[in-house]
């Protein structure tokens, strides 16, 4: 494997797994990971973390990634690992969105070399707003600011997308979208640059306690009767979502500064689904070795943060996961080791 020194390596954390030496552990490899704290961090560090105690590999971790880019260098086998959304490979098969510069036909030579270890839930997507404002509904959002993202990239599609479909309302038509870049989006919501903001986040998600620090606020379900029409659920099934149900009760760990609001005892709304991706020509037992550490220590990576039970770590049904939707195949080795576990993986996302 290519190695690439990366400054900023992330600490390993300790090793909590017996020794099971199947690769030469002096073998090194790269992952990258987005945010510090996310979903993608958590599961980097984990599967560094059991690489290390099984003398599979020492895998040094990169975090605060733009991921767009690291997906491809994996492609380019610049980078071992990185995360990624399933989005980006589809975009990146098709030449579209952030891989428009590449071109169709560079595009798709790229995806072809992209295969998945496991995936999870990236993140769900959230109506939030303080409660002296008024605003418990998408449709109370007509005629506000709100932040839906930063300039550009899949959470500003994402969260558009939600507030048209929950209530009919167009960026610069229903309502005003502010974008700006994720290090300011929680001082836009603390000052009332905003009314309100659509933006992805774990449960517990990281920013809510910062905001609850200025009062009280509300986080709104996506309306039931929206969720299961027909354009929802077509919504729900494109490439890189799958569809987020989480029990109210979920929620109660942010006790009295949060009111979460919907018809009943669910809370609705759309998941960004990916994984942790490898390029196609990773050695089959590398491959297989890294996938039966990480799914051998779902229990262990379950205790890492509070939010982990959320992203679904463990799941591989593309029914949850989106796998096929977004044509997203795993790596030989990948579905070996889950097959072992158990597990059945969906013949449409076998390579």
């Amino acid at each position: 494997m290519k190695r690439i020194l990366l400054a900023g390596v992330a600490t390993l954390f300790a090793a909590s797994i017996a020794s099971n030496s199947t690769v030469a552990q002096s073998l090194k490899l790269s992952m990258a990971a987005a945010q510090p704290g996310g979903a993608t961090d958590i599961s980097a560090k984990n599967l560094a973390e059991v690489a290390a105690a099984n003398n599979i590999a020492s895998i040094q971790v990169q975090v605060g990634q733009v991921l767009t880019k690291t997906m491809v260098q994996v492609a380019q086998e610049k980078t071992d690992l990185s995360a990624g959304a399933f989005i980006l490979s589809f975009l990146m098969s098709k030449g579209l969105g952030p891989y428009s510069g590449l071109g169709k036909e560079k595009g798709k030579v790229l995806a072809s070399n992209l295969r998945l270890l496991y995936p999870f839930h990236l993140a769900g997507f959230y109506l939030i707003a303080y409660q002296n404002t008024g605003i418990d509904s998408f449709d109370k959002l007509k005629g506000k600011t709100v932040h839906n993202g930063p300039p550009r990239g899949g959470a500003l599609i994402t969260a558009r997308q939600v507030i048209h479909l929950s209530a009919g309302l167009k960026d610069g038509k229903g309502y005003k979208g502010k974008q700006i870049a994720w290090g300011q989006a929680n001082s836009i919501f603390l000052d009332r640059s905003v009314d309100a903001a659509v933006r992805p986040g774990t449960n517990p998600a990281s920013y809510i306690p910062i905001l609850m620090a200025a009062g009280k606020l509300n986080m709104v379900s996506v309306p039931k009767a929206k969720y299961q029409s027909k354009t929802w659920q077509k919504y729900l099934n494109a490439p890189g979502n799958a569809p987020s149900i989480t029990p109210i009760s979920d929620f109660s760990h942010y006790g009295s500064g949060v009111k979460i609001i919907s018809e009943d005892d669910k809370f609705r709304t759309v998941a960004a689904t990916g994984g942790n991706f490898v390029n196609k020509n990773m050695n089959k037992k590398l491959a297989k070795a890294l996938t039966a550490a990480f799914i051998k220590n779902i229990p262990g990576l379950m205790r890492k943060a509070p939010f982990t039970k959320g992203q679904l770590f463990g799941e591989i049904s593309t029914k949850k996961m989106g796998i096929c939707n977004a044509k997203v195949k795993l790596h030989p080795g990948a579905v070996e080791a889950w097959e072992e576990a158990g597990h059945k993986v969906d013949a449409c996302a076998k390579p």
